[in-house]
């Protein structure tokens, strides 16, 4: 990376983790004080993520749409944003120690393989960047029902054995974290049903034989499209909700950090 860029970079995931470890005292400590500091450092992380953005695409020439590693960078973003959307809706700051980590982690994974080359001219049709496009949103509305969800599991763990101070006074009610991971996936779930079919779509038009070949990449793609699907409809047919909706979101959840971590690993030269 040039100079600014790495400076950019390394600002922003800095801040990030500072607000990280803000919202961890908020969790654990309650501090009213410490949300606002915590707050702040978004505050100041968001611009410099959005500058590093501008920089990398202008000076580098990465955009998501050419890298792997810039779709990482989007989406990092587009999981910060939803969570300061839904802050402005309602009282869940807390959770901001569940999806800043979501966030940093997307984003210090966008720096690796940086020096392979961009997606071949030959290949990018109208398909890629609605492909990409959905998904950055998909999965950014699944790391905000992730960090739902993982809150939902400690929450029910402390209030089981009665201890309803430290971390559980801060949580929100079990009752409305279930609301919000159920909306988030409400709105991830088409966005990644546009995107496995866009997928499909794309590799069937660049397979030589006409044929669709699943990859181990693309079998946990399919895998998590599989579980939304499941928890979303035990949900609405049969009331599957709580603990279980929230166990069937992680495992969602982590299936598509699977896919991510299966691309950065072939643009890194390795195989998927």
């Amino acid at each position: 990376m040039p100079n600014l860029i790495t400076a950019l970079f390394a600002a922003t995931a800095l801040v990030y983790a500072l607000a990280w470890a803000l919202y961890l005292v908020v969790l654990f400590r309650g501090s009213g004080g410490v949300g606002r500091f915590a707050h702040r450092a978004l505050a100041v992380a968001v611009p410099l993520h959005v500058a590093f953005l501008v920089a990398d695409f202008v000076i580098a020439g990465h955009s998501p749409l050419d890298h792997i590693q810039g779709t990482l960078a989007v989406l990092a973003l587009g999981v910060i944003v939803a969570f300061l959307v839904a802050t402005m809706r309602h009282d869940v700051a807390v959770l901001g120690a569940f999806v800043t980590p979501v966030t940093l982690l997307f984003f210090l994974a966008s720096s690796l393989g940086r020096s392979v080359g961009p997606v071949p001219a030959g290949v990018r049709t109208l398909l890629l960047p609605l492909h990409v496009g959905v998904n950055i949103l998909g999965v950014a509305a699944f790391a905000f029902a992730f960090a739902t969800s993982v809150a939902y599991v400690l929450q029910e763990q402390l209030l089981r054995r009665k201890h309803v101070e430290g971390p559980s006074e801060q949580l929100p009610s079990l009752e409305m974290l279930d609301s919000l991971g159920f909306r988030a996936i409400l709105v991830g779930f088409p966005l990644l049903t546009v995107g496995v079919l866009t997928g499909a779509a794309w590799a069937y038009r660049e397979s030589p034989a006409g044929t669709i070949v699943l990859g181990i990449t693309q079998g946990f793609g399919l895998l998590a499209w599989l579980i939304f699907a499941t928890v979303l409809l035990l949900r609405v047919a049969w009331g599957w909700r709580g603990r279980r909706a929230a166990i069937g979101t992680i495992l969602g959840f982590g299936c598509a950090v699977a896919v991510l971590a299966g691309y950065v690993v072939q643009a890194s030269g390795g195989a998927s």
